[in-house]
């Protein structure tokens, strides 16, 4: 496969040599994030047929895994097929070259010839961005998005990128609320490093709007018996991925996202799925929150509520799980709450729910 080794940046275009003195440039310099860039083009323009990348850690210990380069060429591909990108449209680099996503940003931009603006990653990458130059296509994380609804000039932005995907977390359900009415389109994305990026997208506006992901072209999806994803994809990885994602198939390439298998709490044999008792609650709470089980005499474990926040007075706690009876039925709701100062995080920014336990000393299971 031939591997492209040109890319314009800011409407500049770098063939080979010239873009190799740019990440040179770049890797020699000061700044963490545009060393993290350099460091990756210059990866790239190298002989070696496969580049190296980091887990985000999220479901365990992050380690190191290896993609070939024609599979990265691939993933962009089936990305660029699904949502129609095209040479000359412009794309946002706002991620951290350091990861998948912000690499195949990088990808993407060199097999469809796409001008790649890039920006220093922040929680507020819009801001650097004129209104006279939106991107056509660009990738952020929920948080990026949740900040940039906050400003008024960065919600224009926002508003007009032609098509943003956005992952690298869970979206809160009033997060979506909030992009409903948006005239772009927006999509959640289903993916790891594995499986470099999204393997799956859910349109989160417009007529197209959906529950459902579906799959990109030339990925094959099914379940175990679990429930959970596997996920067969043979241009990008050999063999079958299997995930701990639990999943409802609603067709032979699409599927609803449950939860974690990992996270599921056993209440006496009745299997609570936290990541559904948290979709329901997330009006409720303003601050960040996951649902977990910690070990209970009667039953084995008992779903709790474990909220970053400061400690809350006894009646503050009696409030809130009454207003959780009327939308959580009883075997399902939260028996008691926990507060946690602040949450720990992988380092692509996720909550790591096992190692906030950890560090707070709640006994979770």
């Amino acid at each position: 496969m031939n591997i492209p080794s040109s890319l314009i940046i800011g409407n500049k275009y770098h063939q080979a040599g010239g873009l190799r003195e740019y990440a040179n440039a770049l890797a020699n310099g000061n700044e963490t994030w545009q060393k993290d860039v350099g460091n990756f083009l210059l990866a790239w323009l190298s002989p070696t047929p496969e580049i190296s990348v980091q887990t985000s850690g999220s479901t365990g210990t992050p380690r190191f895994i290896s993609h070939t380069k024609a599979a990265m060429i691939e993933s962009a591909k089936a990305t660029g097929q699904m949502l129609k990108l095209e040479a000359g449209q412009t794309a946002l680099l706002c991620l951290s070259a350091n990861t998948i996503a912000g690499m195949m940003m990088m990808v993407r931009a060199m097999v469809f010839q796409m001008n790649l603006m890039i920006v220093k990653p922040s929680a507020h990458p819009l801001s650097e961005i004129r209104e006279s130059i939106i991107p056509d296509f660009a990738a952020m994380v929920p948080v990026q998005v949740y900040n940039s609804l906050k400003s008024k000039n960065e919600f224009t932005i926002l508003s007009k990128i032609g098509n943003l995907i956005i992952g690298g977390g869970e979206i809160s359900k009033s997060l979506e609320d909030e992009l409903i009415d948006f005239p772009n389109a927006l999509f959640a994305t289903f993916g790891m490093t594995e499986t470099i990026t999204h393997i799956a997208l859910r349109q989160l506006n417009g007529e197209n709007r959906s529950a459902f992901f579906r799959v990109l072209p030339g990925i094959s999806i099914s379940t175990d018996e679990r429930n959970c994803l596997l996920i067969d994809a043979p241009r990008i990885r050999p063999g079958r991925i299997i995930t701990n994602d639990l999943v409802e198939m609603i067709a032979s390439d699409k599927f609803i996202w449950l939860g974690r298998y990992d996270n599921v709490i056993n209440r006496g044999g009745l299997k609570i799925i936290p990541e559904l008792i948290e979709n329901k609650i997330a009006g409720e709470i303003k601050n960040r929150f996951f649902v977990t089980g910690i070990a209970d005499e009667k039953y084995g474990q008992i779903p709790v509520l474990v909220i970053e926040s400061a400690a809350f007075e006894k009646q503050e706690e009696e409030i809130l799980l009454k207003k959780l009876q009327s939308l959580v039925q009883k075997s399902l709701l939260p028996i008691k709450i926990f507060t946690v100062k602040s949450f720990t995080e992988t380092h692509s920014g996720k909550v790591n729910r096992g190692k906030t336990l950890q560090k707070s000393g709640i006994q979770g299971f």
